[in-house]
Formats: structure tokens, C-alpha cells, sequence
């Protein structure tokens, strides 16, 4: 993925810009219109196109693949081996249900690799699912979704609602995202020549804004005490709402024997915390044990977990992962090295309600 360049004929093959604007519209005011950047999904793959058929080594077996844009109006000018542009249609998950050979790049390219731009709809630890808003082309809606699973090692938290550029590749039937930039950042830097901003990758994002009482994703030194500063901040807050009570068996304003009592702040004095510690990281130990026989179940006794064990993923954790959206409290979702997963809440009676729905599905 280091170095990727996108040739020109890659840009061809992705929706049209500001070509698509109507022959009445004079120069003046086209250059009033705000720039309207193409929001796009292409993967780029290996292969050969033939009398009107396309085949690749890398292709998942069983998607139905058709033509479009450049391929669909030229076929015998597109015609040829070598790396071309596809437009993916893909399920929630990330796994494609079917391809458009759009064009065949005129230079070479590196594959298989995934380039996506859209708005983040949605995203866990394991999918991403972004909205797709192209200005134009051939065998493209007006707005459709597609999905990405992460690659390993990619779990870096991105922003619903924000335009992204998403890089990845091809996994078997699956796009697998490894980095991304926000979109306007990554156009403005190509606009204007420069350098391309840090990406989001690994488990780093430099663009997120420090959330109250917690440090800014990536930021070094000063990470602690800043938590430290927002936990003591809240403290002192709940402290001056709930001053203590004081003894009613002594007279106010004296202690036992008649001595007056220390003076006391309110505001320093020290609570616990009523939310249920943050859980511990999501790949290390084991899961709770389930009963004699049991491969999927209720356990633990505060956090409370959904535990499934590695017979039962295949069957049961599609659901799981469907309705996750749904959990109406705190969760996270826990991988262990045995294959095993878990939901982890700290709410019990959450936490069966919803494990009821998954049964029923």
C-alpha cells in the first residue's frame, strides 16, 4: 500500500466532475459553483478482458461480473491484459456481491487494491460501512453503501457522518481497509501539490479532538495527568451537588465532647465512581466459563458477557454482529486467542434482553 500512485486512467474510470456540467451554463458562472468532490468506490484488479468477458485469478468464484463506464461503451478499446478499475458492490460486511469493469489502465498498477470515498456511515472493530454519493457514471445508484472489514492491526476509531478516503485490498471475497484520511484533507494536499497529511492506520487517528477528562488519540506525554484532570474535574462537581450529611446526635456545629468540628470542603472530598470500570483489553486471558455441554451463553458476575466459543462463531456471530447496533448500553466486543468471542456490558438485564433477540434473530 506504501507509495500507491494513482495513475490517470484510474481517475477516468471513477465518476465524472465538473465535465458533466450542462452546455448553457457559461464559464463565469461555472467557476462560482462550489467544488463538489466525487465520492467513489473502486477496487483495482488484475485480469483479462475478452469479447465482452472479464477474468482474474484473484476474483472471489461465484460473483457475477458485468461492464461498465469506458468498458461497456468501448469493449474492444478496453480489451487487453492488464490491471482495471471496478466499481464493487458489497453487503454490510464488507463481502462483494458483484463487479463493474470499468476501464483498463493505461499504466501500470499495483493489485489488488481497494480506493473508496464516502461519507462513514457506521463503524466497530470490525466493519466499516460508508455511504457512496458518485456524481455520475455508469452503473452507479444516486447513493448506495458499501461495506469493509478492518484488516488486523487496523482499529483506529473513525467519526460517523465525516467524508473519508478509505485504501485497502482485496481478502478472498472481502475489501479489507488498512488506512484512511478525511477526505477534504486528502484533496485539498493533492489540489494544492503537497505532501499527503498522516493517515488514520494502526490504532492511531491524529485527526480526532480530545474528548473530555481523556487525551487526544496518539498524543504523547501528558496523557495521564490530563485523564487524571477530567476524572478529578467531575468529582468535584458531583461533590459540591452532594454536600455530606452531617451527625445529627451532635449539636451543630460541635463534635463529640462538645469541640468544634474540623472544617470541611466539600469540594475535595473524594467519591467513588458509579460507572462500572472500563473493561480490560479486548485480547488477553480467557473468556468466563459456560456451563458443562454449553458453546454459547450468559457468564460472569459484573461485567456480564456473551460468550462464544470458537464452534459456535461460524453459526451465531453473523447475528451477533447484526444486531450489536441495537445493544442499547455500553458494550465491547472481545476476541481471544483460543478463537472464542464476547460481548462484554455491565448491565445484566441489557444484556439478556438483547441476547433473547439474537435466538430469535
Amino acid at each position: 500500500m506504501e507509495g500507491m500512485a494513482e495513475p490517470v486512467e484510474a481517475q477516468e474510470a471513477l465518476p465524472a466532475g465538473e465535465e458533466g456540467t450542462r452546455e448553457g451554463v457559461g464559464e463565469e458562472r461555472r467557476e462560482k459553483r462550489p467544488p463538489h468532490p466525487p465520492h467513489q468506490a473502486v477496487l483495482f484488479l488484475p485480469g483479462v478482458l475478452r469479447e465482452g468477458l472479464f477474468h482474474a485469478e484473484r476474483l472471489p468464484r461465484g460473483v457475477p461480473v458485468a461492464l461498465g463506464g469506458k468498458a461497456l461503451k468501448d469493449p474492444q478499446g478496453e480489451a487487453g491484459e492488464g490491471v482495471f478499475a471496478l466499481w464493487p458492490r458489497t453487503d454490510e460486511g464488507g463481502r462483494i456481491l458483484s463487479l463493474q469493469v470499468a476501464s483498463r489502465l493505461r499504466e501500470p498498477y499495483e493489485g489488488p487494491q481497494a480506493v473508496v470515498q464516502g461519507v462513514l456511515l457506521y463503524a466497530d472493530r470490525e466493519r466499516l460501512v460508508l455511504l457512496i454519493l458518485p456524481k455520475g457514471g455508469e452503473g452507479f445508484k444516486v447513493g448506495f453503501k458499501v461495506g469493509l472489514k478492518r484488516a488486523r492491526g487496523f482499529a483506529a476509531r473513525l467519526e460517523p457522518k465525516k467524508a473519508y478516503r478509505v485504501e485497502g485490498r482485496l481478502g478472498g471475497p472481502y475489501l479489507l481497509a488498512e488506512r484512511a484520511w478525511p477526505l477534504g484533507k486528502y484533496l485539498q494536499a493533492k489540489k494544492e501539490g503537497q505532501p499527503l497529511p498522516p493517515p488514520i492506520q494502526g490504532r492511531e487517528n491524529p485527526y480526532l479532538e480530545p474528548r473530555e477528562g481523556r487525551p487526544k488519540e496518539g498524543a504523547e506525554g501528558g496523557g495521564e495527568g490530563e485523564a487524571r484532570k477530567g476524572e478529578g474535574a467531575r468529582e468535584e462537581a458531583k461533590a459540591r451537588r452532594e454536600p455530606p450529611p452531617r451527625p445529627k446526635e451532635a449539636p451543630k456545629g460541635k463534635g463529640p465532647g462538645g469541640k468544634p468540628l474540623p472544617r470541611r470542603d466539600p469540594v475535595r472530598v473524594w467519591r467513588a465512581p458509579e460507572e462500572p470500570p472500563d473493561p480490560a483489553p479486548p485480547d488477553l486471558g480467557r473468556p468466563p466459563a459456560l456451563g458443562k455441554g454449553q458453546v454459547m451463553g450468559l457468564a460472569g458476575t459484573g461485567p456480564y458477557y456473551l460468550v462464544l466459543l470458537p464452534q459456535a462463531v461460524p453459526e451465531w456471530w453473523p447475528r451477533v454482529e447484526r444486531l450489536l447496533p441495537e445493544f442499547p448500553r455500553r458494550y465491547e466486543v472481545r476476541f481471544y486467542p483460543d478463537g472464542s468471542r464476547a460481548v462484554v456490558s455491565g448491565d445484566l438485564e441489557a444484556l439478556k434482553v438483547w441476547y433473547k433477540r439474537v435466538l430469535r434473530g
